[in-house]
């Protein structure tokens, strides 16, 4: 924990920190913890609960050796800081009562407040519905949000139309959800952010759904839903695509050699278990050289990786070592 000989820690930039706070905001906010920045910056993150927000969490990046706060006044940074931990509370409380009206409970927050993780036990039969009723709760929530003040992505930031706000909702399992670790005490928005929480509800499968909604539309744009896996799961679903497609395609085309399995598989819609994607291979001779995949296999797979369709062969998806060109759909 040295670093050219100055020991690394969170102390002085703690108290720097809770004294700017009881100058600037008397008996408002306490501190909860700090944590160092290092070694991606110097300083710390100092944390706050605010008094009269149970759900409120302020962040503050103090580096008390220079005292700045990200280069720049600490009396300035901390009165923005509690205004985005009141807005992002404020925020949260809306998609909260949004999804709860759904039935859903939150029981994690990514980054942003719309980034929710809920609870489910999804199934063929019922992802249809389900992806339908989660849509009305993003235009719900959006509204909500409209009604509070609060600005859509206008600018066309984070990739999105402009006007428009995403909600992604991620969902886990009963059996996970239960085998989280407990929440702790502390704003709610401290707990449910919690990275701790986060890698332990991902650390098995789970599925994500994505909407898009626009200020001027009643309806959501759903990008449907995705399945996200660990990585070990990740491995070995790949090691059985790669395997079963290959046996299969040195079939029809013995000098057929499989490369590898490109990442983005996508749910077939209406279903939870057949993915659709592609493999590489090469054929013939390699010619002295390492064959990323000139040629590609659109299959459809189960869960497992073992292939429930025919093979569709897409010739020249790549020349040489240039960038991988795939069908769009």
């Amino acid at each position: 924990m040295l670093a050219g000989g100055c020991a690394v820690g969170t102390g002085d930039d703690r108290k720097r920190a809770g004294e700017l706070a009881e100058r600037l905001y008397p008996g408002q906010l306490r501190v909860l913890g700090a944590r160092t920045l290092f070694p991606q910056t110097t300083g710390s993150e100092v944390t706050f609960a605010v008094k009269d927000d149970p759900d409120a969490v302020v962040r503050l990046r103090v580096d008390g050796e220079n005292k700045t706060c990200e280069r720049k006044s600490c009396e300035d940074a901390l009165v923005k800081a509690v205004a985005q931990g009141r807005r992002q509370a404020a925020e949260f409380r809306l998609l909260r009562a949004s999804l709860e009206r759904c039935g859903h409970q939150i029981i994690a927050l990514g980054p942003t407040a719309g980034e929710p993780w809920i609870v489910m036990s999804l199934s063929n039969e019922n992802v249809t519905a389900v992806l339908d009723e989660l849509g009305r709760c993003a235009a719900r929530w959006s509204k909500a949000l409209t009604a509070n003040g609060s600005p859509p992505a206008s600018d066309g930031s984070y990739g999105l139309p402009a006007g428009s706000r995403a909600l992604r909702v991620r969902i886990v399992r009963p059996d996970v959800a239960r085998g989280r670790p407990a929440e702790g005490s502390g704003p709610t928005m401290a707990r449910l952010t919690s990275t701790r929480l986060q890698a332990a509800l991902a650390k098995k499968t789970y599925f994500t759904a994505a909407f898009t909604v626009r200020d001027d539309r009643d309806e959501p744009v759903t990008s449907g839903l995705a399945v996200s896996r660990s990585y070990e799961d990740r491995e070995a679903f790949g090691r059985r695509v790669q395997a079963a497609v290959g046996e299969r395609l040195r079939a029809e085309r013995p000098n057929a050699k499989v490369t590898d399995y490109v990442g983005v598989w996508r749910l077939e819609p209406g279903r939870i278990d057949r993915l659709t994607g592609y493999v590489l291979f090469c054929e013939g001779p390699e010619q002295g050289r390492t064959c990323l995949g000139d040629h590609a296999v659109r299959v459809t797979v189960d869960e497992r990786g073992t292939p429930v369709s025919g093979l569709t062969i897409v010739e020249n998806v790549r020349e040489g070592n240039g960038p991988l060109r795939l069908p769009q759909n």
